[in-house]
C-alpha cells in the first residue's frame, strides 16, 4: 500500500509539473525555439528515439556501476567501523570531507587521473552516493537488538558469522533506505561527470544540443534524464518490496 502511494504520488507530481511547463508558456507567451511545449518535447522524443536510448544507456550503465561500487565500498567501510569502533572517527571524517566537496570540482581531477571516459562517471557517482550508503549501514548495524550482540559474545561466536547471520541482514534494510535517495542522485552523478568531460551520455548529449542550439532535442534529453531517475528510484521500490517479502526490509 505504501508503495502504491508512493506510485502515485510520482504520477501526480508529473503531471502537476507539465501542467506548469505548458501553462507558464501559455502565459508568458514564450516561443517554441526557446522553450518548446511538452507536446513538442515528446515528438522530439520520439523523432530521436534510438539516440537517446543509445546515450542513456550509457548514462544507466555508469551510474548503476557506480551505485554498485558505492554499495561494496559502504558495506566494507561499514564492517570496519562495527569491528573496529576507533577507525569511526576517521572513516566518517573522510567520507565528509569527501562528500562537501563539490562534485563539479571533484570530476575535473578525476578527469586528469583517470582519463575521459567510463571510468570517471563511475567514480563521480561513487563520491555522490558513498557517504549516504555509508550512514545507511551504519545505521542498520545499530539497529541490531543489543540482546542479540550479547548473546554472539556470549558464546564466542566468530566475525565473519556474525556478520552473515546479523550485520548483513540488519544493513540491508538501511541500505534500502538509503538506495531510493541514493539512486537517483547516480544519475545526476553520471550526467554532470559526462557534462563535464565531454564522454557519449545523456550529459553530452544536453551540451550538444545545447551549443547547437537545437532546444527541442535539449528538452528531450533532460526529459530522457528524468526517466532514467525515476526508473531507477522504481527499482529500488521493487528491491524493497521483495527484501520485505523475505523479511530484510525493515
Amino acid at each position: 500500500m505504501k508503495r502504491s502511494r508512493n506510485t502515485f504520488s510520482i504520477i501526480v507530481v508529473l503531471i502537476l509539473l507539465v501542467g506548469v511547463w505548458q501553462g507558464y508558456i501559455w502565459w508568458k507567451h514564450i516561443p517554441p525555439y526557446v522553450l518548446p511545449t511538452p507536446a513538442r518535447t515528446l515528438q522530439e522524443v520520439r523523432d530521436n528515439f534510438w539516440l537517446l536510448l543509445r546515450y542513456a544507456k550509457v548514462t544507466a550503465e555508469g551510474a548503476a556501476l557506480g551505485l554498485a561500487a558505492s554499495v561494496v565500498l559502504a558495506m566494507a567501510l561499514g564492517l570496519v567501523i562495527h569491528r573496529w569502533p576507533l577507525a569511526q572517527h576517521v572513516v566518517l571524517t573522510w567520507a565528509v570531507v569527501v562528500r562537501t566537496v563539490p562534485i563539479v570540482g571533484i570530476a575535473p581531477i578525476v578527469t586528469l587521473i583517470t582519463g575521459r571516459g567510463f571510468l570517471t562517471s563511475v567514480l563521480c557517482v561513487v563520491v555522490i552516493t558513498v557517504f549516504s550508503l555509508l550512514l545507511s549501514v551504519v545505521q542498520g548495524f545499530e539497529a541490531v537488538p543489543p540482546e542479540i550482540a550479547e548473546l554472539g559474545a556470549l558464546y564466542a561466536t566468530p566475525f565473519h558469522r556474525r556478520v552473515r547471520i546479523t550485520l548483513l541482514p540488519a544493513a540491508m534494510a538501511g541500505l534500502l533506505h538509503g538506495l531510493r535517495v541514493t539512486a537517483p542522485l547516480a544519475v545526476l552523478g553520471a550526467l554532470l561527470a559526462e557534462f563535464l568531460d565531454g564522454f557519449k551520455g545523456i550529459g553530452r548529449l544536453m551540451v550538444v544540443s545545447q551549443a547547437n542550439q537545437e532546444v527541442e532535442l535539449l528538452m528531450a534529453a533532460c526529459m530522457t534524464a528524468v526517466v532514467l531517475s525515476l526508473l531507477s528510484f522504481a527499482l529500488v521500490e521493487v528491491a524493497g518490496a521483495l527484501a520485505d517479502r523475505r523479511g530484510y526490509g525493515g
